[in-house]
């Protein structure tokens, strides 16, 4: 098994762009998922589906 990991900087743990990363941040963030991280998550994926 290939283990990988990835540290996405300024990213809380739902993916959002934030400064701190402060719960008190939540509510002033209207980014669901940064594209940044789509992008990783999208790419893992079609690479395990033998998509690329």
């Amino acid at each position: 098994m290939k283990i990988r990991m990835q540290e996405l900087p300024n990213l809380n743990h739902l993916f959002q762009t934030t400064q701190t990363g402060a719960p008190s941040e939540y509510s002033q963030i209207e980014e669901t998922i940064a594209p940044e991280a789509l992008d990783l998550v999208g790419k893992w994926i079609l690479d395990r589906t033998g998509e690329r």
